[in-house]
């Protein structure tokens, strides 16, 4: 039966061509399909002298039906691969066999029926005397493995061996950068729950921890975790005290990210003021209570216990750093007009991907960077930035190792990591590489710690500090044209403007740090670095703090009205402002009717509205003439900025009705207080008259008698 193979590439590590004839190997045709072959060396592909080469295979069938039994056969070349560039040719090639004559099979073994869905690992051993490499140089060379059914070729995966003789030094030195991140957020702080999870063994920042600590790597910290921990005072977990005093503990060189790890390409491109920073913190008093003190015993003298300090902003971001001015944007994203933006931040030094530079650099990591209008070398002495360049085919090749899921996928990194840096130790001896960990998780994969071991154990390879590889020469060197992806720099836009019509609205509190500390900490921590990973995720958290940035602006604010009646002729008109702020703030209410039949007497009136409230503000008024009129009401803050939508008001003056009510009420309180006179005076005389007339005398009736 015949399958349709598919051309299935692992990383750098392990490539799939369709390979010609090329010396014995009889080559099949090749048809399509989905079965996949991934191949690897032992010993992440060092090879000495006498000893026997093992090779690993996996054969994964993804098609839709059965693989027929086939055969899996390794080719080693003797032939030296003496450049970077054509390992990269032979790792990366998928047309041919880039030039590498094959030569004889040295090894098959039968691959039975495989059925669909079905993975299969196998391991050919090829025994030392049948093995032609020699020589008295580290060298790397190229290997393969071919997977037949039949007349078919299934797949070809190629990886790489290096042949490492006896009294091999090192030629060529790495210096490891690792981050120490937390995973995406949209608050710029971590809760008590989430550090304490991330913390414990087994968290991720444990993890990332005690594995950076257990290498000579350099650390980039966020400085978020540092003042999340911190700010939480006597609620934090111990696991995350403990963490923090570990990370204290540390001997390696140590530099500061961004906070909450922002990318300072993307503020830059997106238009911010650099450097991002915080500009407050929620920090709760009663987090840091006073210990009472204990009572002396006789005759001993009490010793003072100081308060326990109520932080800072600035002691909570406090940390002693090995490094400082250091910028590490992501990957390939620096475009040459971010230079003069990030020398202003006061940033000295970037930390590159090799992408981001035309040319080649020399056997330092380090480059002096030219600003986009210097045209030649001469005029580097005025550019303010120096660049730490990292080596990208190392670099994806570690982090490929660290998450890698299977070990033979782990080991066919591995074997490709040796092969890069034993072709750098043949052919650019004495250089030194830099090497970055991403924030896609490989600082904590699964095989990080053997990723570093192996670096660490490589005869050839002298692992250095990155604080060595600083001080290291630079030599001139340009940008390539780069950049953020346009929607990522549109969405960080669209994020500052939210901010700045927040910052502005701030002004209406008492203490505007209560409205721009929160908001300037969520908008850094949607500019992590790590949301490039989660692009779904980031378009969900950046449009609730869209959508939170326009509540916060409509939070002081008119209720919602109907038509006023105003009677008076002069008066005060009440007006009711709504905060449903969390802290008292500071209104101006001003009224502005659209037609001159009422005068403001008062156009700008002061408001304190305490939290969570309503409070009503007395306009002064005067009626001119009787009419509807639609009214203006305007919010300001102190410093004139208007807050929230201006409200419209009907008003129904009615001029005068003050006075005529006036007049009516007096005439009948003068006409009821003269009746109850005239009342009060005619039972008086009638009582007199009585009181004279003798007892029997009839009553006067005030009629004659007859």
């Amino acid at each position: 039966m015949r399958i349709v193979p598919v051309l299935l590439a692992l990383g750098l590590a392990v490539g799939v061509l369709v390979v010609p004839s090329v010396g014995n190997a009889a080559v099949p045709p090749i048809d399509d399909g989905s079965v996949s072959l991934v191949a690897a060396p032992a010993f992440s592909g060092v090879l000495r002298a006498g000893q026997a080469l093992q090779v690993t295979g996996t054969v994964t069938n993804s098609t839709g039906q059965d693989m027929d039994a086939g055969v899996a056969s390794v080719y080693l070349p003797e032939i030296g691969l003496g450049s970077r560039d054509a390992l990269s040719d032979w790792l990366d090639s998928d047309a041919g066999s880039a030039g590498v004559p094959l030569g004889t099979a040295l090894g098959t073994t039968e691959i039975g029926e495989l059925a669909r869905g079905q993975v299969r690992t196998f391991t050919i051993t090829i025994p030392a005397k049948a093995l032609r490499l020699s020589g008295t140089a580290t060298t790397a060379h190229p290997l393969a493995m071919r997977l037949a059914s039949g007349d078919v070729e299934v797949d070809f995966a190629r990886s790489a061996v290096v042949w490492l003789p006896d009294g091999t030094v090192p030629e060529v030195s790495v210096a490891v950068v690792t981050p120490l991140v937390a995973p995406s957020g949209g608050t710029g702080l971590i809760d008590a729950a989430t550090l304490e999870t991330l913390t414990a063994p087994g968290g991720l920042l444990d993890v990332q921890l005690q594995t950076a600590l257990s290498h000579p790597v350099a650390i980039g910290v966020d400085p978020m975790i540092i003042a999340s921990i911190r700010i939480l005072g006597s609620s934090a977990s111990q696991s995350a005290l403990d963490w923090l005093a570990l990370l204290a503990s540390a001997s390696n060189d140590v530099f500061p990210l961004g906070y909450a790890d922002a990318d300072p390409a993307l503020a830059a491109q997106a238009g911010a003021t650099l450097p991002l920073a915080p500009l407050a913190f929620p920090i709760d008093e009663s987090l840091f209570p006073v210990t009472p003190e204990e009572t002396p015993e006789p005759g001993v003298t009490p010793v003072p216990t100081p308060p326990p300090a109520v932080p800072t902003p600035e002691t909570l971001l406090d940390w002693t750093y090995t490094i400082e001015g250091l910028a590490w944007p992501a990957d390939s994203t620096v475009a040459p007009d971010d230079l003069a933006a990030l020398a202003n931040a006061g940033y000295s030094r970037l930390l590159l991907n090799s992408t981001q530079l035309e040319g080649t650099i020399g056997s330092s990591p380090n480059v002096t960077l030219l600003s986009p209008d210097e045209t030649d070398a001469a005029a580097k002495s005025d550019t303010k930035l120096t660049a730490t360049v990292s080596d990208d085919a190392l670099s994806r090749l570690v982090r490929t190792a660290a998450t890698a899921l299977t070990d033979v996928e782990a080991n066919a990194a591995l074997a490709a990591i040796s092969a890069q840096l034993a072709v750098t130790a043949y052919a650019d001896r004495g250089t030194t590489l830099v090497a970055t960990l991403g924030r896609d998780g490989s600082a904590a994969g699964p095989r990080i710690d053997d990723v570093l071991g192996t670096l660490e154990s490589l005869p050839w390879v002298s692992v250095t500090s990155l604080g060595e590889a600083l001080v290291l020469p630079a030599q001139a060197a340009r940008l390539a044209p780069s950049a953020q992806p346009d929607d990522r720099v549109s969405t960080a836009r669209s994020l500052l403007a939210a901010e700045r019509d927040v910052t502005a609205f701030s002004s209406v509190a008492d203490d505007p740090t209560l409205v721009t500390g929160p908001h300037r900490l969520a908008l850094l921590g949607l500019f992590a670095e790590s949301w490039a990973f989660d692009q779904a995720g980031w378009a969900a958290a950046t449009t609730a703090y869209l959508e939170e940035s326009r509540a916060t602006l409509e939070s002081v604010h008119i209720p919602d009205g109907s038509t006023v009646n105003f009677p008076l002729e002069k008066g005060n008109l009440p007006i009711a402002v709504r905060n449903e702020l969390a802290f008292p703030v500071t209104v101006y209410v001003r009224v502005q009717p659209e037609r001159a039949i009422l005068d403001v007497l008062d156009s700008r009136v002061e408001l304190k509205i305490e939290a969570n409230s309503q409070a009503r503000v007395q306009i002064p008024v005067q009626s001119i003439a009787n009419g509807e009129v639609r009214t203006m009401v305007t919010l300001t803050s102190s410093n004139g900025t208007r807050i929230s939508t201006p409200t419209v008001v009907d008003l129904n003056v009615q001029a005068g009705w003050e006075t005529t009510a006036t007049v009516v009420l007096v005439i009948v309180v003068i006409g009821l207080f003269g009746a109850g006179i005239w009342r009060t005076v005619h039972r008086r005389r009638k009582v007199l008259r009585a009181a004279h007339e003798p007892d029997g005398a009839p009553e006067a009736t005030g009629e004659d008698e007859s």
